[in-house]
């Protein structure tokens, strides 16, 4: 921070032209003393002495852009992709997400601004801060400044957890948003000495960059707008009422600046826990998805019993809840509780596929086989919608259909084990024995854990009389069904 030439008080953090090397004070005591002496008396001119015009260089605006790329650095050195990350591996790192945030991990609310998900998303983001961040360090000072900049990142995280409690976000676009918002609020309220023109067109040129960025943001998906939409708005409030006092003395200001942080800091604390008190029962869906995924389908069944019966009409813990009942195999309970999820939204495509397993499962094929047709419709190239139409389909004795399904399936994914499985399956049916022989190696070659597999080329060899063949596959089957 500058100091006055004359008295050494602490000058304003944002100052132009020459006036910036006196404080206000000085300048009114030099005006008034030139103003009434005699001409011949008058107070002669300081010295005037040569400087060199060095350029400015923005430390904590530097510091921020430093933590953002050694973050990144040390993500990538652990062996996360450069480009594109998976939500998994960011939550290691720090990413907001409700279940987490929203439970016992809150300080993901600020770590998640510190993180970015891939190189293009870092580098568009320093950019981004190191144009707006110098004019802002100049006009706020830099510790304002940091403020602003944490204050609008919380908001942002918070309002993206309000929007959208179930995604995995990161990065800093909420908080440089905010240092947009605070720097319009600046410049609309504020009385810089900055030349009126000037003035007004950065005012114009950051309002056009909020408004192009808004828009992208509604129009691509993947995109937390909502984050972005959070920080403007904090930044807008704080920078508006930040605005009158920027050319007051410095001690007027901080005291001012003080009593707003402590505002911002209950208004952030407060929509924090308005945020938790409407969207905390993720918390138990994350709980109950831990335990789907270790297979402790009785408490996963139990936390989403829970959850629905305290929010009849939450379409993701019915979700979850149709999906354990279907891995426990309790079909009655899986298919009344997805077709609520379906009357809730028709187009909820998990809850298709479940339903349509749960037709399969209890052998109601042509109801199967009606669902993945649509969904093949919808989207061609699913590979995994074209395997399970096959299986309806040879289900219902439609061998020739199922295979050509079923190709569809493995030409669309050669990695598909399963869809190669069933291709088999339904060559043997068709009494294709060396088509389903290529068929069911190739999916145990992609799959070799898989003790299905092998009994079913057990079964195969049995069909061709390799008997010796055959008893080697069985006891593969029954190695791999042991614990």
């Amino acid at each position: 921070m500058a100091n006055c030439e004359r008295c050494g008080r602490e000058l304003p953090s944002f100052s132009f032209g020459e006036a910036s090397r006196l404080c206000a004070d000085c300048r009114r005591a030099l005006s008034s003393a030139n103003s009434s002496a005699p001409a011949a008396t008058a107070i002669p001119a300081a010295p005037q002495v040569a400087m060199r015009r060095v350029p400015y260089r923005p430390p904590f605006t530097l510091v921020l852009i430093g933590i953002n790329v050694l973050v990144f650095a040390a993500v990538v050195a652990k062996g996360v992709p450069i480009e594109r990350p998976t939500s998994a591996q960011l939550l290691q790192w720090g990413a907001n997400f409700g279940p987490l945030s929203l439970g016992g991990q809150p300080w993901r609310i600020l770590t998640s601004n510190y993180l970015h998900i891939g190189i293009i998303h870092l580098l568009v983001n320093m950019w981004s801060l190191w144009q707006v961040g110098r004019l802002a360090e100049r006009i706020f000072g830099g510790w304002t400044y940091l403020v602003l900049y944490t204050a609008t990142g919380l908001a942002g995280s918070l309002a993206s957890l309000f929007r959208n409690p179930l995604g995995v976000s990161a990065g800093a676009s909420g908080a440089i948003f905010g240092i947009v918002g605070a720097l319009i609020g600046a410049l609309y309220l504020g009385k810089l000495p900055i030349p009126k023109p000037a003035q007004q067109g950065l005012l114009k040129n950051l309002v056009i960059v909020v408004i192009i960025n808004l828009g992208y943001g509604a129009s691509v998906s993947g995109i937390d707008n909502s984050a972005h939409i959070g920080g403007l708005v904090m930044g807008l409030a704080l920078g508006s009422i930040l605005a009158p006092q920027l050319m007051e003395p410095v001690e007027q200001r901080r005291a001012h600046e003080r009593l707003l942080f402590i505002g911002a800091a209950v208004v952030l604390l407060g929509f924090g826990g308005y945020v938790k008190k409407i969207n905390g029962y993720v918390v138990s869906l994350g709980a109950a998805g831990q335990a789907l995924s270790q297979h402790q389908l009785d408490q996963a069944i139990s936390i989403l019993e829970n959850t629905v019966g305290r929010n009849p009409r939450n379409k993701t813990a019915l979700g979850l809840l149709g999906n354990a009942y279907l891995q426990k195999k309790d079909y009655a309970h899986a298919e009344s509780t997805l077709k609520r999820v379906l009357q809730l939204d028709p187009k909820d495509i998990s809850a298709k596929y479940n339903l349509g397993l749960t037709y399969a499962a209890t052998e109601r094929f042509e109801e199967a086989r009606q669902i993945f047709s649509d969904l093949v419709q919808k989207d061609p190239q699913d590979d995994d919608a074209w395997m399970l139409l096959g299986a309806a389909l040879d289900g219902l004795g439609r061998e020739a259909e199922a295979i050509q399904a079923l190709q569809k399936a493995v030409a669309l994914n050669p990695k598909n084990a399963e869809a190669y499985r069933e291709l088999g399956l339904a060559q043997m049916k068709a009494h294709q024995a060396n088509a389903a022989l290529n068929s069911l190696q190739q999916s145990a070659r992609l799959d070799p854990n898989n003790p299905e597999t092998q009994k079913d080329l057990g079964d195969l060899y049995t069909e061709l009389g390799d008997r010796s063949q055959a008893a080697v596959a069985y006891q593969n089957a029954e190695k791999l069904k042991k614990p």
